[in-house]
């Protein structure tokens, strides 16, 4: 087991400290009035940027430093047309001077959203375009482009989807660290804790940073993009992850529960549905939330909390991503 200062410590030292405080990576914690209860909490993340959703954030805390530290001067940048952590890399690697190629799924039928936000960093003509029939030939694509580069004398480095990768470990564990803080200074202790999951990097974090800490915490994760084997398939490597950069033997893991989305179970897609949860978080809870993740989330939660009766403190993680609204202004569903 790891004391909680030691996570500390580590996680400040793999971020850089003054890193870690330009990023800002503390967010509030406040009631939601959920059930007319008063032990069910939201965590903002998405407060943590404008620009760039929390858990990216968190994630390239770590990721920046490292790739200074190494004088990287370019970084390929997997992914959809309309990713956050596409969005996000195009922000934090153009802020620290590192040149950044997209290798993305496309091009899309329009140009919306985080898709239109893209182009304001990067150049059409600097991303790479793979079609969906090829984009299982991706890594083949992004190999050759990398070997050329390499000849060119260019130090270049692959971000993965979704930078679930060992050095967004260290940034991925601050959120477990900003959660401790949280608890300290409110007096709360969460029995539960929901986060939503895409790759998954910062969900299966958590759940790694808890077993190193002995946490007893019921984790639920929305996984939305994948299967629950390839989430499992990932917590196995972050779990290998956490053991090397804490130097802990592995540990059990806290229980935890996998759900896919109540509604539009699809990666990406919405209905109805979503977007009235969204208007609703919207008048209720005073948040803005996107049709993709946070408010799949939200809907999932309040499902399980009533069918499974949970009692307890509660603790949902709003990772951010509402710039993904802009892509959706135009439609119908976004009037019901």
């Amino acid at each position: 087991m790891i004391q909680e200062s030691e996570l500390y410590r580590k996680v400040a030292d793999a971020c850089r400290l003054e890193t870690a405080e330009a990023f800002r990576l503390q967010s509030r914690i406040h009631r939601l009035r959920w059930f007319g209860r008063s032990d069910i909490w939201v965590k903002r993340d998405d407060e943590l940027s404008f620009g760039v959703s929390g858990t990216k954030l968190r994630k390239h805390a770590s990721v920046i430093p490292a790739l200074k530290q190494e004088v990287i001067e370019e970084v390929v940048v997997i992914g959809g047309a309309h990713s956050n952590n596409v969005l996000s890399a195009a922000q934090t690697l153009t802020e620290n001077n590192i040149r950044i190629t997209p290798f993305l799924l496309g091009p899309p039928s329009q140009i919306l959203g985080n898709a239109k936000l893209l182009s304001l960093f990067v150049d059409d003509s600097e991303i790479h375009w793979i079609s969906r029939s090829q984009w299982a030939n991706c890594e083949e694509f992004v190999n050759s482009y990398v070997e050329k580069r390499k000849a060119e004398g260019i130090k270049i480095f692959v971000l993965p989807e979704g930078a679930h990768h060992p050095l967004a470990l260290p940034g991925s564990l601050s959120i477990l660290v900003d959660i401790l803080r949280n608890e300290r200074e409110s007096g709360v202790c969460f029995d539960h804790i929901f986060i939503d999951a895409g790759t998954g990097m910062v969900a299966q974090s958590l759940l790694a940073g808890a077993a190193a800490l002995e946490r007893k915490t019921v984790f639920h994760v929305v996984v939305l993009a994948g299967s629950f084997e390839d989430f499992q398939s990932g917590l196995s490597r972050v779990m290998q992850y956490t053991g090397e950069f804490l130097d802990v033997s592995p540990c059990p893991l806290p229980a935890y529960h996998l759900y896919y989305p109540a509604t539009a179970k699809s990666f990406g897609s919405t209905n109805k549905a979503i977007f009235e949860e969204i208007r609703r978080i919207a008048r209720e809870d005073g948040m803005l939330t996107d049709p993709v993740y946070s408010s799949k989330l939200f809907l999932t939660a309040r499902q399980v909390i009533l069918d499974k009766n949970i009692g307890g403190n509660i603790l949902l993680i709003h990772s951010g991503g509402g710039l993904v609204l802009t892509g959706f202004m135009d439609s119908p569903m976004f009037s019901v």
